[in-house]
């Protein structure tokens, strides 16, 4: 799921290179500049309307987070990922559900001692998608929106080289248009999607 996700949207990788290299070359541009690259996974607890209508399970969270630290405590970070989880259709059959996200904000980090800091990353997600993939893949529901997301990291270590984190992300949004079957249309019922991840990373500061 998590694979057909990024499939369909290749653009927006695309938006993350062309924003990353801007951080980059912003960060080049201030002294005493910190850069990280970041690998997380989590177990995702999806809600809102969609969680709550398909009635999803305990899901899977992986996100790709880079980041830049200007000064010692002010920042900013991009967030690709995607979550998926399942549920039983109409049918008793499995289906998934899954999210796929891209959002950029500031970054805030609190020194909590020695070796440990907090990072503090809200972001508006201005890329929301969402599939609802049925068995056999007939009348599977493809949604775009856009949402916010709050990110937090317990990171272990300042220096170069790798570091550990334990992540706790909440994220919402909403859909405001669907496709099924090549047909394009508006949603206006309420059609929220929420997740709450807890997961750990591992990151690489340059």
């Amino acid at each position: 799921m998590i694979t057909l996700i990024i499939n369909q949207k290749q653009q927006h990788m695309k938006k993350l290179i062309f924003l990353m290299a801007c951080l980059v070359s912003f960060g080049m541009m201030a002294q005493d500049s910190k850069a990280y690259l970041a690998l997380n996974v989590g177990a995702s607890f999806p809600g809102g309307d969609v969680g709550d209508d398909l009635e999803l399970g305990t899901g899977l969270d992986f996100n790709l987070n880079v980041g830049y630290r200007f000064t010692e405590s002010i920042g900013a970070v991009l967030t690709y990922g995607a979550s998926a989880s399942t549920f039983e259709d109409g049918a008793g059959d499995t289906a998934a559900f899954g999210a796929g996200y891209l959002g950029v904000g500031p970054m805030y980090t609190l020194g909590l001692g020695d070796n440990i800091a907090w990072d503090i990353k809200p972001q508006y997600v201005f890329s929301l998608a969402g599939v609802t993939d049925y068995e056999g893949g007939v009348d599977d529901i493809t949604a775009t929106g856009s949402g916010w997301m709050l990110g937090q990291s317990f990171v272990f270590g300042f220096d170069q080289g790798f570091k550990f984190s334990v992540n706790l992300d909440y994220l919402s949004g909403k859909y405001t248009e669907g496709e099924v079957n090549g047909d394009t249309f508006d949603i206006d019922t309420d059609n929220a999607y929420s997740h709450f991840t807890i997961g750990v990373g591992a990151r690489y500061n340059f």
